[in-house]
């Protein structure tokens, strides 16, 4: 496997503060919330960014034997939304709304195990028994925050400086992994922009990544419980495959030395413009046996990403385009002369990617002459 660590540099990185029982909360319902006087922070958070867990003390739960410490690493996940109603031990004992501005997480790395959250209800007052014995096994292998140098310890909600990041991240602990996405639903989405974003290499396109398996560190001290399989595709997790990075590489690079402006977000793998020429990529891992499956999902990927992010980027830069291309670039030439007439047939592209050009495969709609 590849290492990508750089791409954590284009990643936030935030401290998400709260007592151990509304944690467990969290990790039942794959969410966590923040209070409306935090609502222009929160409108900042995106998906893939980083927080960290920090459990408070005693002094600020419910429980006696709640303690401080951090306690393990979340990635943001996709759907945000505002509740209406308790769902934290402090709202439904008092019956407030606190924290509605809810951030989805799609995956915890804990350092301390937890039973299946499926076996344990949500801890609420009538079952302050069990959330005790759920506290402990949580709070066993925290990593009390005066080991984190310059770590920011006021207030429920921060930014995290580089530096303090990589203490955590790369603590020398087992890292249990919680993932899916909220079980919940949805009381009110609220709309994230994606807005196109220059990128200079492949790694600058895991900005989005709603995972952290693109690092080998991570992958290293992983322990994967069977009820800890990932419910939700993280599609942009295969730019970290190396086939997928090697091509996104070479276009990027192909592109920028043309003079062109080359693009991405958590949906497109790479849009490039001049101002007078425009193409969108959708780059897939292949090989022949599964060339169809992975090509039938780039088919409605082009299409989908040309008519919502394409179209908005256009519109809010006042851009017309005299030729524009959408292509599909597998990692390896396929042989399957039907299908590829096939997509043809649609208006789009197939290539793959040599050093310094775009070959056709089938018909070349001029998108070769760069």
């Amino acid at each position: 496997m590849m290492d990508f660590s750089s791409a954590l540099k284009t990643k936030q990185f935030f401290r998400f503060t709260g007592p151990p029982e509304h944690w467990l909360t969290a990790f039942k319902y794959m969410t966590w919330g923040l209070e409306e006087k935090h609502r222009a922070s929160w409108k900042k958070i995106q998906t893939g960014d980083i927080f960290f867990i920090h459990s408070t003390g005693a002094q600020a739960s419910a429980f006696s034997n709640a303690a401080s410490g951090i306690i393990g690493i979340g990635v943001v996940g996709f759907d945000f939304s505002v509740k209406d109603g308790p769902l934290w031990h402090y709202e439904i004992k008092n019956n407030t709304n606190k924290w509605p501005l809810l951030v989805p997480l799609t995956e915890v790395y804990l350092f301390s195990e937890l039973p299946d959250p499926a076996s344990w209800d949500s801890p609420e007052p009538k079952n302050d028994g069990k959330t005790y014995t759920l506290i402990e096994q949580l709070l066993k292998n925290r990593v009390p925050i005066s080991q984190i140098k310059g770590f920011p310890q006021m207030g429920s909600f921060s930014s995290v400086s580089f530096d303090v990041a990589q203490q955590i991240l790369f603590q020398d602990k087992p890292l249990f992994v919680y993932s899916g996405h909220s079980k919940r639903g949805i009381i009110k989405n609220e709309e994230k922009p994606s807005d196109l974003s220059e990128v200079h290499n492949a790694t600058e396109t895991l900005r989005s990544a709603a995972s952290l398996r693109f690092l080998e560190e991570i992958n290293r001290r992983l322990i994967i419980k069977p009820y800890s399989l990932v419910i939700r595709d993280n599609d942009i997790l295969a730019r970290a495959e190396a086939s997928h990075y090697s091509v996104l590489q070479k276009l990027i690079d192909i592109f920028r030395q043309k003079g062109y402006s080359t693009l991405s977000n958590k949906h497109v793998d790479l849009f490039a413009h001049d101002g007078d020429r425009s193409f969108l990529f959708e780059v897939k891992s292949t090989e022949n046996r599964n060339f169809r499956v992975q090509a039938r999902k780039g088919i409605v990927q082009l299409y989908e990403y040309d008519y919502f992010e394409i179209n908005k980027f256009k519109r809010e830069n006042s851009l017309a385009f005299k030729n524009q291309y959408k292509i599909l670039v597998p990692s390896q030439e396929p042989k399957d002369n039907k299908y590829i007439d096939f997509i043809n047939a649609l208006d789009l592209g197939v290539a793959t990617v040599g050093e310094d050009t775009l070959k056709p495969i089938g018909k070349d709609f001029g998108f070769s002459r760069i």
